[in-house]
């Protein structure tokens, strides 16, 4: 077993049982899973904590089974662990926080996501097989429409990131990283 799937394990914990210990109303279905970490929020180190594990569980799975085509997906664990030392806006009003916090939380989420959609789209060019290039195509078009469905849905945008997330997930289960692009299954990277 990799420690990315150790990680994903605890990421699903934290996720699952984040609004028993997260600020009184959050919502599964509206709020996103970077909410359960918003400062000022009780229990947010617990979600923070998650990012960091997973982010770094990918990065050094990654690294450790080297090969080009695993950069990105590594510069989006790097990202993605990166993303969680710095904390979301709170969702209760009046709660004092760090404007730069937020926005750098932000900035590396976005990056995270480009990083994951890139290296989906890569292997997809890379696949020899039609089997693993319409898995990972698909993936790389979830990566970039979900996120705009969650913004036309904001009082969904929780279940829809959930979706994404259970799909990046089963993928990170399933193939990373040792089966990611199989050398019988790819062209030459």
């Amino acid at each position: 077993m990799t420690i990315t799937r150790v990680a994903i394990g605890i990421f699903v914990a934290a996720v699952v049982f984040g609004p028993i210990y997260t600020a009184p109303g959050y919502s599964s279905a509206s709020n996103v899973i970077s909410e359960l970490a918003a400062q000022g929020a009780p229990g947010s180190l617990v979600m923070s904590a998650a990012f960091v594990v997973l982010g770094l569980s990918v990065a050094v799975d990654g690294l450790y089974s080297w090969r080009s085509s695993l950069a990105p997906i590594v510069a989006f664990g790097l990202c993605f662990a990166a993303a969680g030392v710095f904390g979301h806006k709170p969702i209760t009003p009046g709660v004092p926080y760090a404007a730069w916090a937020d926005r750098a939380h932000s900035i590396l989420a976005t990056l995270s996501g480009v990083a994951l959609t890139v290296g989906f789209a890569w292997q997809a060019l890379l696949a020899r097989t039609r089997s693993y290039r319409l898995v990972v195509g698909g993936l790389a078009a979830l990566c970039v429409g979900l996120p705009l469905l969650m913004l036309a849905l904001p009082g969904y945008q929780g279940i829809v990131q959930r979706v994404m997330y259970a799909a990046v997930f089963s993928w990170l289960w399933v193939y990373y990283p040792r089966l990611v692009m199989p050398k019988s299954s790819l062209r030459r990277s």
